[in-house]
């Protein structure tokens, strides 16, 4: 059994990383603030919470030290909607929490800190990328994921700990936020709205949730160290999402597509290269788009 602590656990994917975690039959330490939203965790029972304020506060590390933890997994972050992408918390609060994270999981004993970062890192590639793709990212929330993933990293290594840094692409499942693209789509087409899009021509990789979670504990599991990426592997054109969302949902609402224009920066292309954490540890997804998107309408409904 591993003991692992949490931040983020509250989150999407966070939630369903502890669910995860507790079902693999390991010991979850999660830290929670008083304020933290717990929607997604309702219900959940077998973990240990600990309440903080900061990751610096007196006594939390000593706390932490306590359960003897192996792990830590560092999934809070403050901001990941569009609107906040450029708010300089991105910065001045993620970036120095980041830090404080490794310096807690070091304080308490934790032999390998696992941090999560975001395909924002490689900008605008327009084209399927690996871990060795130049890191070239466009917006305050992927610069502060990049400085993130080398100062976490390099602050290990300062340490002596296994450090791994997740770069994840596109998720989606239950629990997602309702105003992300699939909740959305599902959501108007269901209540017999006409969803305004862009011409949706863009390329996009998606993840389910669950399998998004099992590739971070897998990384956990086989105590692999280094950069990898998450995602499905293989990029499909948003139209096509649309289109198999409105056959699931047997909808023959028109789309109005071309409603909305592209952004100056637009993404067109972003497609996730997971050779690294396939070889490093056995993991591959094992939910469809086409269950993915079924099993989120079933939830809606």
């Amino acid at each position: 059994m591993k003991k692992i602590v949490l931040t983020g656990a509250t989150g999407f994917i966070g939630s369903t990383v502890l669910k995860k975690l507790l079902a693999d039959g390991h010991q979850a330490i999660v830290l929670l603030r008083h304020e933290s939203k717990m929607d997604r965790i309702i219900g959940v029972t077998g973990y240990e919470s600990v309440h903080y304020q900061t990751l610096t506060q007196e006594g939390l590390a000593e706390t932490l030290a306590t359960y003897k933890p192996d792990a830590f997994i560092h999934l809070g972050w403050k901001g990941v909607g569009g609107s906040d992408r450029n708010q300089p918390f991105q910065v001045t609060e993620n970036l120095s929490a980041t830090i404080h994270s490794v310096e807690l999981a070091h304080k308490a004993g934790c032999e390998h800190w696992i941090g999560i970062g975001s395909q924002a890192e490689y900008g605008n590639p327009n084209r399927k990328v690996s871990e060795n793709a130049p890191a070239l990212p466009t917006t305050l929330y992927g610069k502060a994921k990049l400085a993130a993933c080398w100062a976490g990293t390099g602050l290990c290594e300062e340490l002596v700990m296994k450090a791994s840094w997740i770069r994840v692409f596109s998720t989606y499942g239950v629990g997602d936020e309702p105003t992300w693209f699939i909740p959305y789509i599902i959501t108007e087409l269901k209540k017999g709205n006409v969803p305004k899009l862009t011409n949706c021509e863009q390329l996009w990789d998606y993840l389910y949730v669950e399998d998004a979670a099992n590739a971070i504990l897998s990384v956990v599991y086989q105590r692999a160290s280094g950069i990898f990426n998450i995602g499905s592997g293989q990029a499909v054109s948003l139209k096509s999402v649309v289109e198999l969302i409105r056959k699931s949902v047997a909808s023959d609402a028109v789309i109005d597509y071309g409603a909305v224009p592209y952004r100056p920066d637009q993404v067109m292309h972003l497609e996730a290269d997971t050779s690294r954490i396939r070889q490093a540890t056995g993991w591959t997804p094992s939910v469809t788009l086409k269950d993915g998107i079924e099993r989120m309408i079933s939830h809606y409904s």
